[in-house]
């Protein structure tokens, strides 16, 4: 009797670490684990915006924090941290559109807004040029 008792005591602790294992799943013809095909899903929009160029139009604006930088704010209130804007561009108060991407691959100091890559920009109205003390 105490046999057959421990047989089912073991029995029960044995199936909660079956139910854990991995399971497969058939996607596209293929074979794999839900920890692979999350992984999948996970880095596929993780990219989808990095591969998209689009035209923003924003206010630039002055951030005298961790050494200073330039912030754009779009009409819809979307913060994008601009990496490699022409100076001629770079006025506080400057309402530019800006084509390119939002870079998820780069880490910046600054604790503002998404990482954008600039490709190309245009000057809608002036802004006023950051004094020297301000940065």
């Amino acid at each position: 009797m105490k046999s057959i008792i421990k047989f089912a005591v073991c029995c029960a602790m044995a199936v909660p670490l079956f139910a854990c294992a991995n399971k497969e799943s058939n996607v596209n013809g293929k074979t794999a684990t839900n920890d692979q095909v999350m992984n999948t899903v996970d880095t596929e929009n993780m990219n989808q915006d990095q591969s998209i160029n689009q035209w923003y139009t924003g206010t630039l604006k002055f951030y005298n924090l961790e050494g200073g930088f330039f912030g754009l704010t779009t009409e819809d209130g979307q913060q994008f941290l601009p990496l490699n804007l022409p100076n001629e561009y770079k006025k506080n108060g400057a309402v530019i559109k800006v084509f390119g991407h939002i870079d998820n691959d780069v880490m910046t100091i600054q604790m503002w807004g998404r990482p954008f890559k600039v490709i190309s920009a245009e000057l809608v109205s002036e802004g006023k040029p950051i004094s020297s003390d301000q940065t």
